[in-house]
């Protein structure tokens, strides 16, 4: 019986460390995941941005970025 608990002890004592790595892995990919969410729709936003001024070019109206600019420089 004591043979048996010992075996089953040092069992579960060797799988601990392999919990613990795997609840590590899952962690960091995890926490990767929001940058890399982030990257992406900075990406998106920036091709939307440059195809709304070179619209706005094309049509022949201010950027809105350029009103953004003017509208911030009236605040100071």
């Amino acid at each position: 019986m004591i043979r048996t608990l010992t075996i089953a002890a040092l069992a579960a004592l060797l799988a601990l460390p392999a919990v613990g790595a795997e609840a590590r892995a899952r962690h960091t990919s995890a926490k990767a995941q929001p940058n890399a969410a982030i990257k992406a729709r900075r990406t998106v936003m920036t091709g939307f941005d440059a195809r709304m001024s070179r619209l706005d070019a094309l049509m022949g109206g201010p950027s809105a970025s350029s009103i953004r600019a003017r509208s911030a420089e009236a605040g100071r």
